[in-house]
């Protein structure tokens, strides 16, 4: 079987990921390195992923930690920290919804790919178990399954029940409508 070629350029150039990637590097990556955490208390989603990075492979990426820049970091730099928690008490896992609803997008889409994933040793601090992870040549699938599919069709119904003071930051996620040249 062909290796999938996928040719990428990982560098946004919309002004919110360049505002994004000030904030990381002047002001997140800075605190870390000094005080070995970001604003005191450090959020559940981003422990689970900080446990969890370096158990994928090289050459891989998981859910997690691609959605810790997507979502998460995201939302923050709209105004918006997710919480911990849902009003019922239970963690806040997005990676779960996003990663079960990739999977079923990708047979749907692309099923020849299916066949590419492997999986990691996910740990959180009532479970551990398999967890997928994918080909780096894959990331421009899954940042186009977020952008396109899960934050505007789905992302509302998850936070409703979970986080509902998110739900004023979903459509900053979303990317602006195409601008059309008028024909004369």
């Amino acid at each position: 079987m062909k290796p999938l070629r996928v040719e990428r350029d990982d560098t946004s150039r919309k002004p919110e990921a360049k505002r994004f990637k000030k904030w990381v590097t002047s002001e997140v990556l800075p605190s870390i390195r000094k005080t070995g955490g970001y604003g005191g208390k450090i959020p559940a989603f981003i422990r689970r992923c900080n446990d969890n990075w370096d158990r994928v492979e090289s050459g891989y990426f998981s859910v997690i930690n691609e959605l810790t820049v997507r979502l998460w970091g995201l939302l923050e730099q709209v105004g918006h920290v997710i919480a911990d928690r849902a009003p019922d008490g239970k963690e806040i896992r997005p990676d779960n919804a996003v990663g079960r609803r990739f999977s079923d997008w990708l047979k749907l889409n692309h099923p020849k790919l299916c066949g590419s994933i492997s999986y990691y040793q996910h740990k959180t601090p009532q479970w551990e178990g398999d967890a997928r992870q994918y080909p780096n040549s894959m990331l421009p699938l899954y940042i186009e399954f977020v952008d396109t599919v899960w934050i505007p069709n789905h992302s509302e119904e998850y936070f409703r029940s979970r986080d509902p003071a998110a739900l004023p930051y979903l459509p900053r996620l979303l990317p602006p409508p195409p601008k059309f040249k008028k024909v004369s």
